[in-house]
């Protein structure tokens, strides 16, 4: 039946494969001329990641129940992580610069993209030095774009985090920006990309559901020179909320 169901509606999820190649499409070029009359700016950066983030939720049916993220733009956002989805949400709400390999930096459309939305790319060598790294986030902090970095650093299906890699606590600690842990959870477990489930095979499944629900938590600014602090203090957050949704008390 649900095999059936998935071969139903494959149309679908079809159409909203080309509205997402088209919605990113239209912020690209327009981003594109924007660069070329002002420059690169913040009110670009937010309205390229909103614009993207939002209409591709909007096409794709999911409906994400959240609550206010605090007013401030210096911050780091930690999500937990679950799908690609995520990034989609973090952008249509937040919206913060990401960070990516800087193979990814040749691509001539994610090339311009890139530079639309602040994208921090992070060589081999650099991965191996936080330094590096850390002045990169640290600049774009400092210019009022907030950087959003995975703790987990891969997806997971819960209910609650997985364990969290150090690097992006040390860098936290290190620069004294202060860390905003994020909650993301998805009513259907199977919403999650996991494993060795292919890209293609779960995005087709996935935007075959005419409707996914999500909900969203951010939680409580948190500072700490102690690295290794901040990160216990950030996943007990993020655990924290995502057990009261899932008692329905948050």
């Amino acid at each position: 039946m649900k095999t059936a169901r998935i071969i139903f509606l494959f149309p679908l999820a079809f159409l909203r494969l080309v509205l997402i190649l088209l919605i990113s499409g239209y912020v690209v070029v327009v981003g594109w001329f924007w660069l070329q009359l002002k420059g690169f700016s913040m009110p670009l950066q937010n309205w390229a990641m909103r614009t993207w983030g939002k209409s591709i939720l909007f096409v794709c049916g999911i409906k994400v129940d959240k609550n206010e993220l605090p007013d401030n733009s210096h911050f780091i956002l930690m999500p937990n992580h679950r799908s690609y989805i995520d990034i989609f949400i973090v952008a249509a709400f937040t919206p913060a610069a990401f960070v990516a390999k800087a193979e990814l930096k040749n691509w001539p459309f994610l090339k311009t993209g890139a530079k639309i939305t602040n994208t921090i790319f992070v060589s081999r060598a650099e991965l191996q030095s936080l330094v590096a790294t850390m002045n990169k986030i640290k600049k774009s902090v400092n210019n009022h774009i907030p950087v959003a970095l995975f703790p987990e650093g891969t997806t997971s299906k819960g209910p609650l985090t997985k364990s969290f890699k150090n690097g992006s606590f040390k860098i936290a600690a290190d620069t004294k920006i202060p860390v905003i842990p994020m909650a993301i959870h998805f009513e259907d477990e199977n919403d999650a990309w996991i494993d060795d489930d292919t890209f293609v095979g779960h995005f087709f499944r996935q935007m075959s559901k005419p409707v996914t629900k999500a909900t969203v938590r951010y939680g409580k600014p948190l500072s700490n020179s102690d690295y290794k602090v901040l990160q216990k203090e950030t996943r007990n957050q993020i655990d924290s909320m995502l057990n009261a949704i899932l008692s329905g008390t948050g």
